[in-house]
This record gives C-alpha cells, structure tokens and sequence, in this order.
C-alpha cells in the first residue's frame, strides 16, 4: 500500500530557510499588527515552500495538488498562532480532502498528513487506520507523531503510545465530529535555524516521502466514504 517516491530533481525556488523573525511573528500583540507582519514576514516563504513541494507532490502522487496558503480571514479579533501552507487534489480548497499542511508555531515548525475535522471523509479514513493500525505503525518512524487537534501545538508520539493508546486515540478521531486525524513531525526553533536552508528541505523532502505512505490509505477511505453515499444516499 505504500506509495514509493520517485527521484525527481526539484529546484529550490527561492528559500532561504527560517529565521527568528518568521517565529516572533506569532509574539506580536493584536490581530492586524500580527496579520501585517505575517503576510510581509512569513507569508511569502509559505508560498515559495507550496511551489516547491506542490511539483514534488504532484510527481510522485501522480495526480493533480494545489497549493494553499492560509489567509486566516475569518479571524475578527484573536490572532493566529500558527500559519500553514496546505495541499491538497482541489484547486477550491483542502479541508475536505487528505491533505498534507507545513506551517510553523512560535516554538515549532510542523509537517502532517492526514484530514482534519471538517472533512466528511474523515471518519472514513479513521476507520480504515483502525482495521490497520500495527501497519501504519511499520510505515512510520516511530518518533512520528499523532495529532486530534491540529489546533493545539504538539502531538504525540507513536514510540510513546502503547497499542491501546494508539487505538483509542484513532477511534476517537472516528467517533469525535471536531476530532481531527493528522501524522506529520516537528523540528524546534533552534534546530531548524541550525539548519541551511537546503538542509531544511532535505528534512522535508524526507518526511514527506514518509507521510506519503499513508496516501493510498487516504485515497481509499475517499473511494470506500463515496461507495457508502452511492449505496445509502447519505453521507
């Protein structure tokens, strides 16, 4: 079931890595003074990041992956904490789709796979890990982590979750409307300014090699949710 990379050669578009700028943008006081300095600061490192990996994603998922970066316009009067740039199969959006999100927090930044509460398919793809939960467990590294809220900063680490935590942890995801269902990795602040730039996206480049294991199994859960509409009538 797992999806093999190819060697395809993608040239970096302009990344320069991250520095303490790009993190301190989620320490500055009140909505419009933060949205100002994250879409001058660290928007357009988001963009050049979603061209990258949008072409290598692409190539190896051999489908069609549109990039998005977050706009955060519903916020009124809490400012982000966080930012992403997400991919997903449609050019509308990605919050309905298996997605993969690479963002930062003030203390971090982040590479997951996965769904998130809002898509209808969600459920679906819960269910499927749990009819197969020791062989995600083998796709993955197992300092991986597993998150139900891609709200919070952290999530927890599948070397440190016994078989009944890790099951419960993805049946509450299943059974949970606002649960979400997301793998990824972190790097910390220090560590990823330790790094080159090129560095930096070698590490990613390696994750998402690894998160993309998990794409054949999302791919299904759309195919198996779609059968039980067609046959129901309902979601």
């Amino acid at each position: 079931m797992a999806t093999q990379f190819k060697d395809v050669h993608i040239q970096n578009v302009g990344f320069l890595g991250f520095e303490e700028a790009d993190f301190a943008v989620f320490t500055i006081p009140g909505l419009e003074p933060r949205m100002d300095a994250l879409r001058t600061q660290l928007r357009p490192k988001l963009e050049q990041l979603g061209e990258h990996f949008s072409n290598r994603l692409a190539t190896q998922l051999e489908r069609s992956v549109f990039v998005h970066v977050a706009k955060h316009a519903r916020r009124k009067t809490n400012p982000p904490k966080d930012s992403w740039v997400a991919f997903s199969q449609d050019r509308r959006g990605y919050k309905k789709w298996p997605t993969f999100m690479l963002g930062m927090w003030s203390s971090h930044v982040f590479l997951q796979f996965g769904f998130i509460y809002e898509s209808p398919y969600k459920a679906a793809f819960a269910n499927l890990v749990l009819e197969n939960l020791e062989m995600t467990r083998t796709l993955l590294p197992p300092d991986f982590l597993v998150y139900k809220d891609h709200m919070t900063p952290s999530g927890v680490a599948l070397e440190t979750l016994t078989d009944d935590a890790y099951e419960q942890l993805v049946a509450r995801s299943a059974s949970v409307k606002r649960g979400d269902l997301l793998f990824g990795r972190e790097w910390s602040k220090a560590y990823v300014q330790s790094l080159s730039a090129s560095a930096l996206l070698d590490e990613f480049d390696e994750t998402l090699q690894k998160l993309c294991r998990l794409y054949p199994l999302a791919d299904l859960s759309l195919r198996r949710a779609e059968s039980s509409v067609a046959a129901t009538g309902s979601v």
